[in-house]
C-alpha cells in the first residue's frame, strides 16, 4: 500500500553521484531515515552509515524500505529529504523550518527510542503516523528538547552527530574509527597539530590539522579544554566499538547529544505534531555557539604569518599537504565506496549545505605569527587525478 505525499518538492541540479546506491535505482528514492553505524571490515578509516530510503511513485511513497550503506562522511549530502535517482540528487522534500529555544545543561534533556520506550512502557518519541518507520520498535536514539511552549523538540542522534558536532565530516570520520587521544598526545592526534607554545590561563588555543576546516575550531577547542566535550567526543568511537560484532548485521545505535550546557539556539526542517506544539527535526540547519573565552586558532598549514625569519626555508609550508585540485572539475564528482583513500592523489572538497550559527557568534581571533618559518610556493595541484576520488566533505 503506498503511503501519501505530504510534502513539495524543490528540484537540484546534482553534482554528487553517490556509487554506494546507484544500483537497481531506477526510480526517484527519497532519504527517509539514518539507521545506525557501522565499522567497515573493508577500509577501516571509513565507517559506512546506514541509510532507509523510499521509492517515490505517482501514487505515493512505497510502503518498503530499500538499506543502503554509506560512507558517514556522505551524510553532509545526503540529508534526510533529498531524492536521488541513479545516485544523482535531483530534488529534495521541503519541509516545516523553525527556530527553537532549548537548554543544553545535562538533564534537561534526555535520549528516547521507540524501542525503549516500548521497553518501559513510555510514550513514543513521535507519532509514527507523521513519519512511518520501519520498524515500531526502532532502535535509533534520538534527543528530546522540552520546549517553553509545553511541547517537545526531537532530534534524531546521528543528525545532532553529523551536523553539530564540528563543522568537517573529517571530524565525524575521526570520531567514529579512533579511540580518543585528546591533545595530550598531539602529535598522534588527528585533529590537533602541536602548538608548540605554552598554555595560558584564560585562553583556548587550538592548532587545526591540515585536513580540519577553520568551523571545526569551537567543537575542537571545547573538546580540549572542557570535560563534558571531551567526553561528548570520546564517547562516539566507544559506542560503536562496544556495540561492534563482526559476526552481526547489526549497526551501532549511537547516543550523541550536546557537547556544551547552556542555552542554546536550535533551527531545523521537519515536521510538527502534536496539534503544532511539538517539531520532529529532520535537518539541523542552524545552531549557536557555546559562550565563553575568546578561541584562539591557529592552523597546521596557516597563511597568517609576518616576513620570513632569518635562516627559514622557502617553499615548504605547504608539505605533506593533500593537494588541492585547482583547475576545473569533472561535472560529476564521485563519492568513494569500500576504498581506502589515496593520500597521494589530488583531493576536491565538496561544501555541505550552509550552516547558519545562530545569535552571538564565539570570538575567534587568527593567530598571526611574527616571523614565518617557511613559505608556501607554489602548491602542487596533484597532477589530473583519476575518478572516482577519495572526498574531503567541508
Amino acid at each position: 500500500m503506498a503511503i501519501p505525499i505530504t510534502f513539495k518538492q524543490r528540484r537540484i541540479i546534482g553534482e554528487i553521484r553517490n556509487l554506494d546506491i546507484q544500483k537497481d535505482n531506477k526510480v526517484d528514492w527519497i532519504v527517509w531515515w539514518y539507521c545506525g553505524i557501522y565499522k567497515n571490515p573493508i577500509a577501516e578509516s571509513q565507517p559506512k552509515a546506514l541509510i532507509a530510503f523510499r521509492e517515490i511513485h505517482p501514487d505515493g511513497l512505497s510502503d518498503q524500505i530499500n538499506l543502503r550503506r554509506v560512507q558517514l562522511t556522505a551524510l553532509g549530502q545526503m540529508r534526510v529529504g533529498t531524492i536521488w535517482k541513479n545516485g544523482m540528487c535531483r530534488a529534495e522534500a521541503i519541509y516545516d523550518d523553525a527556530v527553537f529555544h532549548v537548554d543544553f545543561t545535562q538533564g534537561r534533556w534526555k535520549f528516547k527510542s521507540f524501542s525503549d520506550a516500548a521497553e518501559h512502557n513510555e510514550s513514543p518519541p513521535f507519532p509514527l503516523n507523521i513519519h512511518l518507520l520501519r520498524y515500531t520498535k526502532d532502535k535509533n536514539w534520538l534527543i528530546e528538547f522540552p520546549l517553553p511552549t509545553g511541547g517537545r523538540l526531537i532530534v534524531p542522534c546521528i543528525e545532532f552527530f553529523s551536523r553539530c558536532y564540528g563543522r568537517s565530516q573529517e571530524i565525524k570520520r575521526v570520531l567514529a574509527t579512533y579511540p580518543w587521544h585528546g591533545v595530550k598526545e598531539a602529535e598522534e592526534s588527528r585533529l590537533y597539530a602541536p602548538l608548540n607554545e605554552a598554555e595560558e590561563a584564560g585562553k583556548m588555543k587550538v592548532k587545526l590539522r591540515r585536513r580540519m576546516v577553520n568551523g571545526d575550531v569551537v567543537f575542537l577547542a571545547h573538546a580540549k579544554y572542557d570535560p563534558f566535550a571531551e567526553h561528548a567526543a570520546k564517547s562516539i568511537y566507544a559506542q560503536i566499538e562496544t556495540q561492534y560484532a563482526p559476526e552481526s548485521n547489526m549497526p551501532a545505535f549511537i547516543k550523541a547529544g550536546p557537547w556544551f550546557q547552556g542555552e542554546a539556539l536550535i533551527k531545523a526542517k521537519g515536521i510538527w505534531f502534536e496539534d503544532g506544539k511539538s517539531f520532529l527535526a529532520l535537518q539541523i540547519v542552524g545552531c549557536s555557539d557555546p559562550d565563553g573565552v575568546s578561541i584562539f586558532r591557529d592552523r597546521e598549514n596557516t597563511n597568517k604569518t609576518g616576513p620570513l625569519k632569518e635562516g627559514a626555508e622557502t617553499g615548504t609550508a605547504w608539505n605533506g599537504a593533500p593537494a588541492r585540485i585547482l583547475k576545473k572539475l569533472p561535472e560529476i564528482i564521485d563519492l568513494t565506496g569500500d576504498e581506502e583513500p589515496d593520500h597521494r592523489a589530488a583531493t576536491v572538497e565538496v561544501k555541505d549545505p550552509d550552516f547558519e550559527i545562530l545569535g552571538k557568534p564565539r570570538v575567534i581571533v587568527d593567530v598571526r605569527k611574527e616571523h614565518a618559518d617557511s613559505t608556501s610556493g607554489r602548491p602542487d595541484d596533484g597532477g589530473t587525478p583519476d575518478w572516482p576520488l577519495g572526498i574531503d566533505l567541508v
